[in-house]
């Protein structure tokens, strides 16, 4: 019983993964403390940190997508277990 709830904690939360991306993007400033190449005379640096935050926006955009498609999909698989009138129902 214990490998079910693991497998469905894993199977309901992984796109969350995905939220390491902008961390690492920004975290890493070896990659992108430079000044060449620049973007129409503004140095790499900055145009880097601009796009590393539209990244951001775009993957927790695709983060909260994800989740709410297996939300979706988790809560009508709940809804048959729910209504069959199981003991304990109160209605």
């Amino acid at each position: 019983m214990a490998g079910k709830g693991t497998k469905g904690w894993f199977a309901r939360y992984w796109p969350r993964a995905l939220l390491v991306i902008p961390f690492l993007l920004v975290v890493w400033v070896p990659f992108y403390n430079r000044i060449e190449p620049a973007l129409s005379g503004i140095p790499f640096f900055y145009w880097y940190q601009l796009a590393s935050i539209l990244v951001g926006a775009v993957v927790v955009l695709l983060v909260y997508v994800l989740e709410v498609r297996i939300t979706r999909t988790t809560k009508a698989a709940h809804a048959d277990l729910d209504s069959s009138g199981g003991p304990g129902d109160i209605l």
